[in-house]
């Protein structure tokens, strides 16, 4: 079986399926456990940074905006396609939500992060959707990406889609990545893309 092949295996998810897996509870379980590793690692970069506007894309609950917590008092615009992912969450100060689909965001403006956590693979053309998020993002800021790591042998296709992924966004100048582990096999890549401020 080719890399091909294998991605195709990958099961999609129409919205629908999104919609009941949200209000089963099914991706609960990234508020806490292993996942944290990935959120914190992400926070940091933020938080670091000094980001003012951050732009969450995929937000599902807003378990990001939850793990920046006080630290970060900026704007927060978190987007998902998910109606009852962003319904069960209550906005704070500073803080938009919206439902649209990631490969057509009605944004306009820039960010001084731009999150894309466990997106990717869920987008027809992720690579074209990478150079739309660079686009939203403020000179100097960064777009920061997480993509999981799957065992081969428990997931091919999986792996197989994060490998081009991965050769994918890693072709993109200013790129620069870690490994972020959550104890177990739970591993993921963070890629960070920064901006060239204008001088």
């Amino acid at each position: 079986m080719t890399p091909r092949e294998a991605v195709r295996q990958v099961p999609e998810t129409s919205r629908d399926e999104w919609e009941e897996q949200y209000r089963s509870g099914r991706w609960d379980y990234l508020a806490g456990g292993p996942e944290q590793a990935r959120y914190a690692a992400l926070c940091e970069h933020i938080l670091t940074a000094g980001a003012a506007a951050v732009l969450d894309v995929g937000c599902g609950t807003g378990v990001l905006r939850d793990c920046l917590g006080t630290r970060f008092t900026g704007r927060y615009v978190g987007v998902d396609w998910s109606h009852a992912a962003l319904a069960s969450r209550n906005c704070g100060p500073g803080e938009t939500l919206i439902c649209a689909d990631a490969s057509r965001l009605p944004l306009r403006g820039r960010f001084d992060a731009v999150v894309l956590s466990e997106v990717l693979y869920y987008l027809d053309e992720p690579l074209a959707a990478v150079r739309r998020m660079l686009d939203l993002v403020a000179p100097g800021g960064q777009l920061l990406i997480s993509l999981y790591q799957p065992p081969a042998d428990r997931h091919p296709g999986w792996h197989a889609l994060m490998a081009d992924l991965d050769r994918g966004v890693r072709s993109l100048s200013g790129t620069a990545h870690q490994l972020v582990t959550g104890g177990g096999r739970r591993r993921w890549l963070l890629y960070v893309l920064t901006r060239e401020a204008q001088s």
